[in-house]
């Protein structure tokens, strides 16, 4: 058992004072370690001091409105302001506590902004401004600038500069218990939602009204997501990022569901995919993905690499589409060829943090060298060998993408495939299983998804 688990068995489910107490407390060691993690950044690069923008908020072109804003993830990393626009953090070498301000105006026609939770303004010393030039005379004569827009107008070498944001990317590799239990917390609060979404479907539900089931489950707005809701129904299960949902309900045969929470600026990454008639071939398609995906989460471990792991998770696939008569060759014929690619084109899984696909994953060092995908598999987007306290999702997919099928139809390898048992799958659209997991600095392997649906029953 590691200390976090210890952590949750020590809180009541119930006790929303004491588990907020407990978060406050991880939150303190987060900024502490993070302090840390920054000034050997700044000593590494040459600059005095760091100051990371929140963002600015955007207006619609020709409008009075703006869009919905969110925090950018170098922000979010230090400061849970995620919808606070006009924010700075200050992070110097000196041993002192970080910076941040806050914008001071008033406004009548808003709600009032985004405010810390309680406990977590200890961590910094907080000053209110009015006007830039009041951020400005509190920075060094050589402060690196991070953020999207460059309102100090910092010059070229200052704003943004690639070594130190090749250095903040591989340090965010290995996450602090604080930004572990952030995932975790998400995980938890999307369980119900990923249930209330099923149900939705079970019952003839239109894929609009099964993203609105899921909102309503885990009390979020659709601007509060880490990532748009991809909620497939039949053959949309087919689509990678089905974001363009449908308001007709359909006759249902299966559902595909990839959707998040976002805790704090942290975001879980969850995928499942159901079958109506369970007695279908479909339906046993999935149970046997299932224990696959299962087989490749125990893969992970400290030093391991995801291009490996992601080569077994083609062979796994070709071995279903084997089991159930799709293809007629061995599954070393289905990958060498890339026939298991047509069904499977995505990369295994990603880093988790503040960014869904989080950065750091294809970094060698913290200079900058990078590691990138081998030419058969180039959408991959985790070459570096993994390291302690990551987190990373584990989601091997099977689809038949009528573009794709028609490829391989027409091509040399089709001879290899049983097209009459292709048709029969087509109208499900095909099966994706995600999981978030924890690498833990012991070499043990935190299923944080399987916890939180096996916890919630």
């Amino acid at each position: 058992m590691n200390q976090f688990q210890v952590i949750d068995q020590q809180l009541s489910k119930t006790d929303v004072t004491a588990y907020g107490n407990q978060i406050a407390l991880l939150y303190q060691h987060h900024i502490a370690e993070k302090s840390l993690r920054f000034q050997a950044i700044l000593e590494a690069t040459g600059y005095e001091d760091l100051l990371i923008g929140s963002g600015e908020t955007k207006m619609q072109f020709q409008d009075d409105m703006a869009y919905a804003f969110k925090a950018n993830p170098y922000f979010r990393e230090w400061v849970p302001l995620a919808t606070r626009a006009g924010c700075y953090l200050q992070i110097t070498g000196a041993a002192s506590k970080p910076r941040l301000f806050l914008l001071s105006v008033e406004d009548i026609w808003h709600t009032a902004p985004e405010s810390l939770p309680a406990g977590f303004e200890q961590a910094f010393d907080i000053i209110e401004y009015a006007s830039i030039d009041e951020v400005k005379k509190c920075l060094g004569t050589a402060t690196a600038f991070i953020n999207e827009t460059n309102e100090l107008e910092a010059v070229a070498e200052f704003w943004n500069p690639q070594a130190v944001l090749h250095q903040i990317d591989f340090q965010r590799r290995g996450k602090t218990a604080y930004e572990q239990e952030c995932v975790r917390e998400a995980n938890r609060r999307a369980v119900p939602a990923h249930r209330a979404a099923q149900q939705a479907f079970m019952q003839g539900a239109s894929e609009v009204q099964i993203a609105a089931a899921y909102l309503a489950a885990c009390d979020c707005r659709e601007n509060e997501m880490p990532y748009g809701i991809i909620a497939g129904v039949n053959e949309h299960a087919a689509v990678l990022h089905h974001h363009n949902l449908f308001k007709q309900p359909q006759t249902p045969r299966s559902f595909l569901i990839d959707a998040g929470v976002e805790v704090y600026g942290y975001a879980s990454d969850i995928t499942r995919t159901y079958a109506y008639d369970s007695g279908s071939d479909f339906a046993a398609m999935i149970e046997v993905m299932d224990k696959k995906q299962l087989e490749l989460c125990a893969e992970g471990g400290i030093g391991k690499s995801p291009v490996d792991i992601h080569v077994l998770s083609q062979h796994k696939i070709a071995e279903i589409l084997i089991e159930f008569d799709v293809l007629k060759i061995s599954a070393e014929e289905a990958v060498a060829n890339n026939i298991a690619a047509s069904f499977y084109p995505h990369g295994l899984g990603h880093h988790l943090g503040c960014n869904v696909h989080d950065k750091g994953s294809q970094l060698a060092n913290a200079q900058g060298d990078m590691l990138p995908p081998p030419e058969k598999y180039p959408k991959l987007r985790s070459g570096a060998p993994m390291v302690a306290n990551q987190i990373h999702t584990v989601e091997p997919g099977l689809y038949f993408i009528p573009a794709y099928l028609e490829k391989l139809k027409a091509g040399e390898h089709t001879s290899s495939i049983n097209w009459s048992r292709v048709d029969e799958f087509v109208p499900y659209g095909g099966i994706r299983i995600e999981d978030n997991i924890i690498v833990h600095a012991d070499n043990s392997l935190e299923n944080l998804t399987r916890d939180a649906f096996a916890g919630s029953q």
